[in-house]
């Protein structure tokens, strides 16, 4: 398996879905009140849209406003004093033809991709408020990418300021950034100077979910990590290898082969795309690496096909694991992918559910809060003994939302380094001619802590990579772990 480390990983903002919109009343009591629940199934059936959708809604969050004509559902973004017609077709259709809708009263919950009968466990909702019209200030798409170099600015500081979750964590006054900048920026300054110029804003966040991307797709965005630097710093005492990347991608395919040859001997199994290698450590102990979680099939395999691939393979590898008196499960090279994914995975290693995390939104200096997201245990099989996760700084969005929901089982050990601390999904914004995207959520724990900017916290500290071993010392951390598990 072959990786460029320097490739970016470009997560797609919303999953692949599936609407539903055919209006099914339930009703369900509390002790104080009784709440209805319209079902809307198909938001589009013979080419209409559902009646109990159509108008105007408004996010929670997101800076999003969506536009329910009869015939197709519209997306705006908006900030205090702009609003204009998203260009992302990708959204769209997906609101269109793919996602969930629940209807409660005047607040519409939307899931973004259907998973059958997990759809409401394995995702978060997204709310929108029901609102008379579009702001008096709306313009087109084209109208937006005709604006003056100023008032392109001026969207993009209103987008961050308005919706970037970690101002604070990481140090950041808007105000004083729009300060900074505005006088570098007059009306003729260039498409390429403006992109350089909010290059440098988004990089000053220090957070690798939040970029710039121009129409061409260059990706203007903060790159240094900890393993990252490591691995340069012993690329610079050497002379053998001439080109970073080149080294990079030896570190990678080294330590790959480490794991198939050397860890499991040669008796492992790759499944799901490659993307799962399971086997035995020793007679006692299982393990599992996840190498990323998305592309569990092969181009064009729906998110869904994608979910019940791994339900047919977590099957197979817990139930060869159920003899086992420990699993390590090893997210160390682990890059990210989708939500569901790290979620279904999680809930392999609970029997009764748990509450993982609650996911917030940020808008305008307030949380809101989206979902309480609970492990909810597979019906026929779970592995409920010593579970620890393996986990680097190269283990990232996802990965890291993975690491912290396991973290919730009582069964698992969290081991190795801090990780990344980019757990929020990435917000897209249509600037101008460029794409920007943002971190505008925070996943906060049942004690109400969060992980972001520092990473999630290893219960056991544990080297994996050094300069001096870098091709071997994740090898040899996952050994020093067999070793604590056998004498603990």
């Amino acid at each position: 398996m072959l990786i460029n480390y320097t490739i970016r990983i470009v997560y797609l903002l919303f999953a692949s879905a599936s609407i539903l919109l055919c209006s099914n009343c339930t009703t369900t009591k509390t002790p104080n009140k009784i709440v209805t629940r319209q079902e809307v199934s198909f938001v589009r059936e013979g080419g209409i849209v559902n009646p109990a959708i159509r108008g105007y809604w408004k996010s929670v969050g997101n800076g999003y406003i969506l536009e329910a004509r009869p015939d197709s559902i519209l997306l705006y973004s908006y900030t205090t004093n702009f609003c204009y017609k998203e260009k992302n077709d990708y959204l769209e259709s997906l609101l269109n033809n793919e996602a969930r809708f629940s209807l409660q009263k005047d607040t519409l919950h939307i899931y973004k991709t259907d998973f059958g009968n997990k759809t409401t466990t394995i995702q978060i909702k997204h709310d929108y408020v029901r609102i008379d019209r579009l702001p008096q200030n709306h313009i087109s798409f084209s109208q937006m990418q005709k604006l003056s170099p100023k008032q392109v600015f001026n969207l993009f500081i209103e987008t961050y300021q308005e919706n970037y979750a970690f101002s604070k964590e990481r140090n950041l006054n808007w105000q004083s950034i729009r300060t900074e900048f505005e006088s570098k920026i007059s009306d003729s300054t260039t498409e390429s100077e403006l992109f350089q110029l909010f290059g440098q804003i988004v990089t000053r966040t220090k957070d690798q979910h939040t970029k710039i991307i121009a129409e061409n797709g260059q990706t203007l965005q903060y790159r240094i990590t900890p393993s990252a630097e490591i691995v340069a710093e012993a690329f610079r005492s050497q002379s053998e290898i001439q080109k970073l990347d080149d080294y990079f991608n030896l570190f990678f395919t080294t330590n790959y082969r480490n794991i198939s040859d050397s860890l499991l001997t040669g008796k492992g199994h790759k499944v799901a795309n490659g993307q799962l290698e399971w086997g035995n450590l020793t007679n006692t102990i299982g393990y599992l690496s996840i190498y990323s979680f998305t592309d569990f099939g092969s181009k064009g395999t729906t998110r869904k096909q994608q979910i019940d691939s791994l339900a047919y393979h977590m099957e197979q590898i817990i139930g060869s694991f159920k003899d086992k008196e420990a699993i390590i499960v090893d997210v160390s090279f682990n890059f990210g992918g989708f939500d569901a994914a790290m979620l279904a995975l999680a809930s392999y290693f609970t029997d009764k559910p748990t509450l993982a995390y609650t996911s917030q939104v940020y808008t305008n200096g307030k949380f809101h809060d989206e979902s309480k997201v609970y492990l909810r245990p597979v019906s026929k099989i779970a592995y409920t003994k010593p579970v620890y996760v393996l986990m680097t700084d190269i283990s990232r969005s996802a990965a890291e939302g993975f690491a912290m929901s396991m973290k919730a089982n009582s069964n698992v050990k969290l081991v190795g380094t801090h990780t990344l601390g980019i757990l929020s999904s990435m917000l897209g914004k249509s600037i101008g001619n460029f794409y920007a995207t943002l971190s505008n959520q925070r996943l906060l724990t049942s004690n109400g802590k969060y992980y972001e900017v520092g990473g999630v916290e290893p219960d056991i500290m544990l080297t994996v990579f050094r300069k001096e071993n870098i091709f071997g010392g994740h090898k040899e951390a996952v050994r020093k772990l067999v070793h604590m598990i056998e004498t603990r």
